[in-house]
């Protein structure tokens, strides 16, 4: 098993590639490719011939949630296969905003559904966990049940009415690999809190451990108090291998990889974790 991360706000190493706000991972699983997101469009087509990644022989994608910067890639994707399964919540397409004093900017999707699907998007919905492949499971909607993950109260959408409303993130999932070294979870921005997206998973497989934690923890704008409340939770789960990327945000990352050591990677445009 093999994860290569294909999008994100940095490139770590010395490579021809594209930082961008956004996130994408590559997982090579039984000999099969998976894509995990796909940024925001600006790399991923570029960082996938640097990364040598053949887009055309991908088995399927997961969405993690239904926002520009984990999306906004899809089309350039389409382009390259003939057709893709692609695996999501069946909130992705809501009307997504961040709100503040005086501004209002969008964050869902740029494409239309209708777009997405006359380039060879075939959605399979998982509101609810499921397994999508040999080893490969999607979370599906995860459930908010621990006191101090809170959501972003600037992320809003438009509900029925027409007004706005905090968005409960429905649509947010995760990536769960059963390995052969214990469960390895992906996360797209973990918008869900990530220790509520790590009970989650451990309780559909009756475990207590996450050997790898690769992705968007979303720790970068959460208050000082449910960063060190966090940092307490992450150590009961024995976790391993630990690579953040994205909306961790580098303070929040540096602060991460002091707490765990040599078991921290940053999650960098060309970085790799590969499990025997």
């Amino acid at each position: 098993m093999r994860i290569t991360i294909l999008c994100e706000n940095s490139v770590g190493r010395a490579i021809p590639a594209i930082g961008e706000h956004g996130f994408a991972c590559w997982i090579e699983l039984d000999d099969k490719h998976y894509l995990v997101d796909s940024g925001q469009g600006l790399g991923i087509i570029k960082n996938a011939q640097v990364l040598n990644l053949p887009l055309n022989q991908l088995s399927g994608a997961v969405i993690s949630h239904g926002h520009y910067d984990h999306v906004g890639g899809l089309d350039q994707v389409l382009r390259h296969v003939d057709d893709l399964e692609v695996f999501a919540h069946p909130g992705i397409f809501a009307e997504r905003y961040s709100q503040g004093h005086r501004t209002l900017r969008f964050l869902g999707i740029p494409q239309r559904r209708e777009l997405l699907e006359t380039l060879g998007a075939r959605f399979t919905f998982t509101p609810g966990f499921q397994q999508i492949a040999a080893n490969l499971y999607v979370t599906g909607a995860i459930p908010r049940v621990n006191d101090f993950e809170q959501g972003d109260a600037n992320l809003v959408q438009r509900n029925s009415d027409g007004q706005f409303e905090p968005d409960p993130f429905d649509d947010d999932m995760a990536v769960v690999i059963n390995s052969t070294k214990g469960l390895v979870v992906v996360l797209g921005c973990a918008h869900a809190g990530i220790i509520n997206t790590l009970d989650y998973a451990c309780q559909q497989f009756n475990r207590d451990e996450v050997y790898a934690v690769v992705g968007g923890t979303h720790l970068g704008p959460v208050s000082a108090e449910q960063f060190n409340r966090t940092l307490l939770e992450l150590k009961r789960f024995n976790i391993q291998k630990i690579g953040v990327s994205h909306c961790t945000g580098q303070p929040r990352a540096a602060l991460l990889g002091n707490e765990f050591g040599k078991r921290f990677f940053y999650g960098s445009v060309g970085a790799v974790l590969e499990i025997d």
